[in-house]
């Protein structure tokens, strides 16, 4: 299928076979690591499917690669779309699947009549951060501490399950200028920091002031959770402590910057 980096053709459709949806049990295992008792089993995934939920799938040679899951939820009142799980197989992570499943999820929900779709995801997976933020469009003013209780898959093993939930406004002029490219970036030099690292470790939280700001998280916290649980937990209650902070005082957090192999959150105060 090639190198990492080069795009891979992929069929994405809405799963509802039973076999299918059996196939996206053991995808979960493949990506997450996950232990039986945490993967989401079909018949959970079936009735959700046939209850207003969705389940897309992404085939390549007709294997399945790629998946993403969502269910009907409420906000204030609203009916969104709660995207729960979207993964893709490590050997082709990076390589525009996961970008091509959203953007069908958000054809899907166009189609019936969501404006809104939520999910969470780790604020210290700086690539997760990236691709929702950065290339999707997504933000978030909503900071969850351990959102689900102790884990025992390989990505949340040791750590609280901290959590952001973002917001997809799926018609909004942003997001459409985003994916069609025609949106530009603030410059991180014009953000002020409110985290910043000092070595590998994360320094004082500071005072939310001004209009834009910079929070750093690390370029890659499973690296440094094996290396160092101890300062991976750090991270965790640094960057717990920043974005309560810059939540409880009006800011959004409404992209990611990469710079010289470091990751910002950039923040700006909500109009």
């Amino acid at each position: 299928m090639g190198s990492k980096g080069i795009l891979v053709w992929v069929e994405i459709r809405p799963l509802e076979a039973v076999a299918e949806l059996r196939a996206v049990e053991g995808l979960q295992q493949a990506v997450w690591g996950m232990p039986d008792r945490e993967v989401v089993p079909c018949h959970q995934l079936l009735a959700a499917v046939r209850n207003g939920g969705v389940v897309l799938g992404a085939f390549s040679e007709g294997r399945l690669v790629g998946f993403c899951y969502a269910f009907v939820g409420w906000r204030e009142g609203e009916r969104v779309l709660h995207s729960h799980m979207t993964a893709v197989l490590p050997g082709l992570q990076d390589r525009d699947v996961g970008y091509r499943l959203k953007l069908a999820q958000r054809e899907w929900a166009l189609a019936q009549g969501y404006r809104r779709v939520v999910w969470t995801f780790d604020p210290l997976q700086s690539r997760n951060a990236y691709f929702n933020l950065h290339k999707l469009g997504a933000r978030s003013e909503r900071y969850e501490v351990n959102y689900y209780g102790e884990m025992d898959d390989e990505l949340n093993r040791g750590l609280p399950t901290d959590r952001l939930e973002v917001d997809w406004w799926v018609t909004s002029k942003s997001v459409v200028a985003r994916l069609e490219g025609r949106w530009a970036a603030a410059h991180l030099e014009d953000a002020r920091p409110v985290l910043e690292a000092e070595g590998d470790a994360p320094g004082r939280v500071r005072r939310p002031a001004g209009t834009l700001l910079r929070l750093e998280v690390p370029a890659s916290i499973s690296v440094l959770r094996e290396r160092d649980p101890e300062l991976a937990l750090a991270w965790r209650l640094a960057t717990r402590q920043a974005f309560l902070r810059c939540f409880r005082e009006g800011y959004v957090a409404v992209d990611f910057a990469r710079e010289g192999g470091r990751g910002f959150y950039v923040l700006e105060r909500s109009r």
